[in-house]
């Protein structure tokens, strides 16, 4: 309760510095708005010539990338952008401060930015989502559209153990912003369809670093109702990744010289 209690008051303090700047708010949204309409013309050319891709038609295509979408943009609004400061905070000693504070310091640097320009790009996400649900007829009964959150939410989990991974390794490689172009390249992976997957990339992609999942599973329960096994995979792969990354924070955190070491 007490953390819920901090990350609410990060939250304030992070919005009221991002309502300084709203040109920058209606540039990130515009930006992202272009890229995700993008991926939804390319879904159009392809099924122009296609009925289905692995299986899943036009409006599952859409739903699967909306899903991803949704994600991608809850995650860059609330943890991204305290990620991203961590090289920074390392290489000044500014992370001296963090670790002054009485809270775990995973949390602290993970919850102390917010981009509100993502959640506008996120409502859209589900604006479409709805759409193409609609488009299928579906309906989705309670205990589905609970559990499509909480995988959503173990969406979350994938992608902020990825990025604390790669942001970890700044404690051993001093320009480790670089390391942001491999997670720019990989989380791309999340809009595929499993069963166009196969062999060791499947494997990988499941089981290691388990972003096949991320928007499949979610995706999957809107269209094809509860499927016990693949949930409980998705649910203990993203518990147990953003375990490990953490775990890989904190040893790399015993390497870290502060500024006045």
């Amino acid at each position: 309760m007490k953390l819920l209690r901090l990350w609410l008051l990060q939250i304030r303090y992070a919005a009221t510095r991002e309502l300084m700047f709203r040109a920058s708010f209606f540039v990130w949204v515009g930006v992202e708005l272009a890229w995700f309409v993008i991926q939804l013309a390319f879904i159009g050319v392809i099924y122009h010539h296609v009925d289905e891709v692995a299986g899943w038609n036009r409006n599952q295509m859409i739903i699967l990338v909306a899903t991803n979408q949704l994600v991608i943009q809850i995650f860059t609004a609330f943890l991204m952008p305290g990620l991203s400061k961590l090289p920074e905070l390392v290489r000044t000693g500014k992370l001296d401060f963090v670790l002054l504070k009485p809270a775990p310091p995973a949390f602290l640097v993970s919850t102390s930015n917010l981009e509100i320009g993502p959640l506008a790009n996120g409502a859209i996400a589900l604006f479409v989502l709805l759409g193409a649900v609609q488009g299928l007829g579906l309906h989705p009964s309670a205990p589905e559209l609970l559990t499509y959150l909480g995988l959503v939410f173990a969406g979350l989990l994938v992608h902020y153990a990825v990025l604390m991974t790669l942001v970890s390794l700044t404690f051993w490689i001093v320009p480790a912003e670089s390391v942001f172009l491999g997670y720019y390249t990989i989380f791309h992976v999340a809009r595929i369809p499993r069963e166009a997957a196969a062999g060791w990339f499947r494997i990988f992609f499941t089981f290691a670093i388990p972003l096949l999942l991320v928007a499949n599973v979610p995706a999957s329960t809107l269209i094809r109702g509860l499927d016990p096994g693949s949930i409980f995979l998705f649910l203990i792969s993203g518990l147990g990744v953003a375990v490990l990354s953490t775990l890989f924070f904190q040893f790399g955190l015993r390497r870290y010289q502060s500024a006045s070491s």
